[in-house]
């Protein structure tokens, strides 16, 4: 995952709301919806795998950000999608 761009924690309403109406444009199942940053993408917001991808490029598109197609499978909640929009941590040597 490269973030080119970084953004604010989840916690920011505006960012909570642009992955809710990402997802909700994605899935009509997921439109009626609470979408909270524990919400399961699959599980909870019954997103299939396509639209799962569909997300994803959104986000790309919207944020600025590379989300690696290998990481997919990890993105499982909401928070993980939050979670590619901030730069890679940095850990000290």
């Amino acid at each position: 995952m490269n973030a080119t761009q970084g953004s604010a924690s989840l916690t920011t309403p505006d960012l909570a709301t642009a992955l809710a109406e990402i997802i909700r444009g994605v899935s009509p199942r997921a439109r009626t919806l609470t979408i909270r940053e524990d919400s399961r993408l699959l599980e909870d917001l019954a997103l299939d795998s396509l639209d799962l991808v569909a997300v994803v490029v959104q986000i790309q598109d919207q944020f600025g950000v590379e989300i690696d197609p290998d990481d997919l499978p990890a993105l499982r909640t909401v928070a993980d999608l939050a979670a590619n929009l901030r730069p890679p941590s940095r850990s000290a040597a």
